[in-house]
């Protein structure tokens, strides 16, 4: 978590309400918060004992993952996001998964709760092979034994892919749709298109490493061509097209500037 102390809370509180019949500690991973976050959840640990507080400077998710594997005493780490809220059983059928042989993690379904207005952005998982870290379950020797996450990826975009392609290494990443996690919708905005276009030099490194673009369904041997094609051309002139055809304005204009910034601020990276 960073700087979402509300959001926070409100995911804390489907997270201790999960009906699972053996125990469980929930670790909550501070990347270097300001608001307030540290008071609130020292207070709630006081009166309960399987909430445990951990602090870092800003180092980014992954190092803050990280910091949670290390310090965490089962031998499953079950992770989700600040701003998340996951259903009652959402556990408990993540750590059923784990009943199979060969298993080393298992993803669940993410979901935005509603169908999302062009105007709006949210991560979704809804048929696997996604791996999101806001709803993704892995043994912690299998973690510890790659060496967790890779903490140079500095955004929340493409470490979960780097993860995932590691683990599956050693094992079989299983899909539990029936694990569900709700991943509220956030307003789309010209600040966040900005922040998305850093997540493109990322992209680039698993398709360095593993010969495809985040995902195996999407190979490729020119890397550095088709992230070039998808920034630029592909990807802006989906979302121009959907905005249009339900005749909104703004993410229309958006998406017909995307390439112009990406010009700008992905392809020199």
């Amino acid at each position: 978590t960073r700087n979402k102390s509300e959001e926070l809370r409100r995911c804390l509180q489907a997270v201790l309400a999960q009906r699972f019949a053996r125990e469980f500690e929930v670790l909550v991973c501070d990347d270097g918060s300001t608001d307030g976050t540290a008071g609130m959840l020292q207070a709630w640990s006081l009166t309960e004992p399987r909430l445990r507080y951990l602090h870092q400077p800003q180092r980014g998710p992954a190092a803050a993952r990280n910091l949670g594997i290390r310090h965490a005493r089962a031998p499953l780490v079950v992770m989700t996001d600040d701003d998340t809220l996951p259903d009652p059983d959402w556990l408990a059928r993540l750590v059923a998964a784990f009943h199979h042989p060969g298993v080393v993690a298992a993803e669940g379904r993410v979901t935005p709760g509603r169908p999302l207005r062009p105007d709006e952005t949210a991560p979704v998982n809804e048929h696997g092979g996604v791996w999101l870290t806001c709803n993704l379950a892995c043994g912690r020797d299998a973690l510890i034994a790659i060496g967790g996450f890779d903490e140079r990826f500095p955004y929340a975009a493409f470490e979960d892919c780097d993860l995932a392609a590691r683990l599956r290494q050693g094992g079989e990443i299983v899909w539990v749709p029936d694990a569900v996690v709700v991943h509220p919708p956030r307003p789309l905005s010209w600040r966040s298109t900005l922040r998305r276009l850093r997540h493109w030099p990322w992209i680039m490194v698993t398709a360095r490493r593993y010969g495809y673009l985040g995902w195996p369904r999407f190979p490729t041997r020119h890397p550095r061509l088709r992230v070039l094609w998808s920034a630029l051309v592909a990807l802006p002139a989906g979302r121009l097209l959907s905005a249009l055809r339900q005749g909104s304005l703004r993410p229309a204009l958006w998406a017909a500037l995307e390439p112009f910034a990406a010009l700008l601020r992905a392809v020199p990276e």
